[in-house]
């Protein structure tokens, strides 16, 4: 039992793969801190594309937003927002 607390533990402080949906990343499966997906009140992340769909030429600099949809939503199926400057 206490090896299975402790695979537990490690689950929880390791990563998991969140699948991004719409916008300049679309299909992507982003590697995210554990915490920052089931421990965080309002998860998300602001995201450098790293493919040829940049930031619109007026905001250059501007971060990609994806969010999840909220419960019951898949907490590992983030949706594109928009951009954030």
């Amino acid at each position: 039992m206490l090896m299975g607390m402790d695979k537990d533990l490690e689950h929880e402080q390791g990563w998991v793969d969140v699948v991004l949906v719409g916008g300049p990343m679309d299909g992507t499966v982003q590697p995210m801190p554990h915490a920052s997906v089931y421990a965080d009140p309002d998860p998300g992340a602001y995201l450098i594309p790293d493919t040829d769909l940049k930031a619109p030429d007026d905001a250059p600099g501007a971060r990609a937003v994806y969010e999840p949809d909220p419960a019951p939503a898949d907490p590992l199926r983030w949706i594109w927002r928009g951009w954030v400057p």
